[in-house]
């Protein structure tokens, strides 16, 4: 077991919390690996006293857990999802909380079976968190695997997948770690006093089933037997849970493959993540590190502003530009630019006027298109991470740039046109929930981007350099550190602003 000097700091300041608070909880399962729970890599589940859960909640809330609810996937009764970040790694702590002990196939969990009370009276602190006694676990594990493993649907499920129906390797395992922890009289004592339908040898016959000793006929009579006992505490009949659960173990598997599995929202709603920084700061690398940090649980999509991808329209309007340049005869290859330019090569300013003007109209058209499409997936509880995004403070980065094109320009009804639509399209994205700017001296970028032209890699993080963010209410992260220490950063300021 794992001691309080290993397991992580969240879980063992919410375990002393909950003690001090006098909540009656345990963890309820899974309990042979309980180092696991404690050190972030499971999840913690937690069977809470349902009279005390307005207390259980504000401890949560002063530890740093919020709430999360998934998507698409519905929830059994007396079930609620938390997720709270321990400072120390950074790793986000599932919370698994029950009021009730409602079992069954993960696809319907169908029973609720009234043993709380006696899972909460008979728990003890054993190291850091308040465990069960073994005969109870006991007990519910081998109604879990019954549950299960001796249905109709499964031994049909894996027969047409050719895969074995049993208990898994870490399963086997957690049922010899019980055995070996339940005294058989206590046991049959806890049976006669809190499962009476267990009686009669189905406890003993359920234990066949976990262990796997059992032909498919054993296992369908054992499961026909076990689910007669407890019929009074089903959700829904067998013949309504039945092919329930065998219609949604269908949609998961089409869900999977077209990469659409339900993903879980804070609770409190979606956002925009935006970091904004010079070239060189470290934005890429610290958008995918939010990321793979935010999208193992959350339903988190990730974008780039500063090149969005291109519309319908932007193909075409380039092709258009490109026929013309081809039809007469004019050079397609851009100009060279000094070394003293104040454009990147890659910059539309080195285009010919209309085409500079076309191509940065439909940048901010399509960055607008963008925009919106992560509006609608954060307002619907998705957090969107940007990397780059538009600000009143910056001048040459993600912002309207026809005005400012180097060089004479072209003062007619179509140039004017397209200066206001580059405008008006910037205009409609708005400040995102949170947004962090990555600072770093225009020096340290100019030794990192070596892809890029050093002066003009200079001039643009100098932007970000001298602009006062504090004033701007923009939170300043010191992008010269080393990108762990960035990371980290990162995740204490968006975890505090989205929790």
């Amino acid at each position: 077991m794992v001691g309080p000097h290993l397991a992580l700091g969240l879980v063992e300041h919410l375990a002393d919390a909950l003690d001090e608070r006098g909540v009656s909880y345990c963890h309820w399962k899974s309990n042979a690996a309980i180092a696991r729970s404690e050190t972030g890599e499971n999840d913690l589940d937690l069977l809470v006293d349902r009279s005390q859960a307005a207390a259980f909640r504000a401890v949560l809330s002063s530890v740093g857990f919020t709430r999360v609810e998934r998507q698409g996937k519905p929830l059994p009764p007396g079930k609620e999802d938390y997720f709270g970040r321990d400072v120390a790694s950074g790793k986000l702590v599932h919370l698994d909380v029950h009021y009730q002990l409602v079992l069954g196939h993960d696809r319907t969990k169908n029973y609720r079976v009234p043993l709380e009370a006696a899972f909460l009276d008979s728990a003890a602190r054993q190291g850091l968190l308040r465990l069960p006694s073994p005969e109870l676990e006991y007990i519910v594990f081998l109604i879990r695997m019954v549950l299960k493993y001796a249905i109709w649907d499964e031994l049909l499920w894996q027969g047409l997948r050719r895969h074995s129906v049993g208990p898994k390797p870490t399963e086997q395992e957690e049922l010899a770690h019980l055995e070996a922890s339940i005294d058989p009289d206590r046991l049959a004592t806890v049976v006669r006093a809190h499962a009476p339908w267990l009686s009669g040898g189905l406890l003993d016959e359920c234990a066949l089933v976990a262990r796997g000793d059992v032909s498919p006929a054993q296992r369908l009579r054992i499961g026909r037997r076990l689910h007669r006992r407890l019929v009074a505490h089903a959700r829904h009949g067998e013949f309504v849970d039945g092919p329930l659960r065998f219609t949604r173990r269908l949609i998961v598997t089409l869900q999977r493959r077209i990469g659409a599995m339900p993903r879980f929202r804070l609770g409190n709603g979606g956002a925009i993540v935006a970091i904004i920084g010079g070239d060189g700061s470290g934005k890429s690398t610290a958008v995918k590190e939010l990321n793979s940090w935010l999208g193992g649980e959350l339903d988190v999509r990730q974008i780039h502003l500063g090149k969005p991808p291109w519309s319908v329209t932007t193909y075409g309007v380039r092709a258009l530009f490109k026929a013309l340049a081809l039809t007469r005869g004019l050079q397609t290859r851009r100009p060279e630019l000094r070394a003293d330019s104040d454009v990147s090569p890659n910059s539309p300013a080195s285009e010919p006027p209309y085409r500079a003007m076309a191509w940065l109209t439909c940048t901010a058209r399509d960055r607008y298109l963008a925009y919106r499409r992560a509006r609608r997936f954060a307002d619907g509880g998705g957090i969107v991470i940007c990397d780059r995004y538009p600000h009143p403070a910056l001048e040459s980065m993600d912002v309207p740039l026809i005005a400012s094109l180097p060089g004479p320009q072209p003062s007619g009804r179509i140039a004017q046109r397209l200066g206001q639509l580059e405008r008006s399209y910037h205009e409609r994205i708005e400040l995102p929930e949170v947004l962090a700017v990555l600072r770093v001296d225009p020096e340290t970028a100019a030794r990192r981007k070596t892809d890029e032209p050093a002066d003009y890699v200079r001039r643009r993080v100098a932007e970000v350099w001298e602009i006062d963010w504090e004033a701007e209410a923009v939170p300043v992260v010191d992008a010269s550190r080393p990108k762990e220490e960035v990371a980290a950063e990162l995740k204490s300021l968006i975890w505090d602003a989205l929790a």
